[in-house]
């Protein structure tokens, strides 16, 4: 019975689908089916958990032809991944062209995330008169990138004395680090780094690495499949609004996936752009997280990201990243503010 739990809950750890699962209380009322994981090596719920599902809760309550246009979130209280979370969904506005939302995620009664969602009808091709996204000049190739876990096992456990200097709390034990290989070889989220991603010597204002979603997702679907997923019995005056959201049934569903790994290593990289490793901070907590989406993403494919940190500073620290098809098409830009604390410069540059 053990080894099967074990292996139930491993898992839901690597299916984005499970791992982001609702059960609806009400019409505008969620809770988690399973308990919400944290990162490797953190205390807390993973801040993208939190993000995607607010999302998806949302979606539930809107018509199939109202695609998110932004998401402001913040981060309030402490996710405990011990107790299942309940979103409350609240209508603040509904338009013929914009639906704003309002999500609360509580535990505990108390509240620990809440975000305000913009949603906008999706118009046809003859209503883009001034037509403009962003494009790379160059599109980077997948391969240039290296597997990021082969790429772990080299720069960060075959280099392991030097991240005991850096964080011996986070590196006490070599074997805790197959965890982070793990989570690289089978987790939601598949990654191609460059190969100075753990430990970069250079001086840079930017950062590009790949995404992907392991979990399949449909990238579109047509009018007719979109009835069919539409419950027939719960009609908004704006259009249907399905009974379940799934990877599967909705395309919509790229969105909140893309939510859910928009909070990956974002905060992480900040080492990157100061020649320190990664993983040296004491202590790390996001605050704010912002979503625009340009177009829909495609979360099966591999996603371009380009990072960059504005400002450190009094131990806050921003961090924006813009996101790319495999075309070079901007397809979201993201924003996320975090109270991340590190020794001095001095002293951690002492110890490598």
């Amino acid at each position: 019975m053990a080894h099967r739990l074990t292996a139930a809950m491993s898992s839901v750890k690597q299916n984005l689908e499970k791992i982001l699962e609702l059960v609806p209380v009400t019409s505008n009322r969620f809770i988690t089916r399973y308990l919400p994981s944290a990162p490797v090596g953190a205390r807390g719920t993973f801040g993208g958990t939190l993000v995607a599902q607010s999302l998806l809760a949302s979606l539930h309550t809107v018509p199939i032809n109202f695609h998110p246009t932004s998401l402001h979130c913040y981060f309030i209280n402490g996710g405990d991944p011990r107790s299942m979370i309940t979103y409350e969904v609240k209508d603040l506005r509904t338009g013929k062209n914009f639906i704003h939302k309002q999500v609360r995620a509580y535990q505990h009664e108390k509240l620990v995330f809440a975000t305000m969602i913009l949603f906008s009808v999706k118009r046809s091709q003859q209503h883009d008169s001034l037509h403009h996204l962003k494009r790379l000049k160059e599109i980077p190739e997948v391969e240039q990138y290296k597997d990021a876990a082969e790429l772990f096992k080299s720069e960060v456990i075959g280099k392991f004395v030097k991240y005991q200097n850096m964080s011996p709390e986070k590196f006490k034990n070599v074997k805790f680090m197959d965890k982070y290989v793990e989570s690289f070889e089978e987790g939601p989220m598949e990654y191609r780094f460059p190969s100075d991603f753990f430990h970069s010597t250079k001086e840079t204002d930017h950062l590009d690495y790949c995404v992907r979603i392991r979990t399949p997702v449909v990238p579109e679907a047509s009018e007719e499949q979109l009835e069919q997923h539409a419950s027939s019995h719960h009609f908004h005056g704006h259009g249907k609004i399905p009974d379940k959201i799934t990877p599967a049934n909705d395309p919509r569903y790229n969105y909140v996936a893309f939510a859910y790994l928009s909070d990956s290593y974002i905060l992480l990289t900040i080492p990157y752009f100061h020649k320190l490793p990664l993983y040296c901070h004491q202590f790390s907590v996001s605050l704010d997280h912002v979503i625009h989406f340009h177009q829909q993403p495609r979360v099966n494919e591999w996603i371009h990201q380009d990072i960059t940190n504005p400002r450190s500073n009094f131990d806050k620290h921003l961090v924006q990243g813009e996101y790319y098809d495999s075309t070079g098409e901007i397809i979201a830009s993201v924003s996320q503010e975090g109270f991340v604390v590190y020794d001095s410069e001095a002293s951690l540059r002492a110890r490598l």
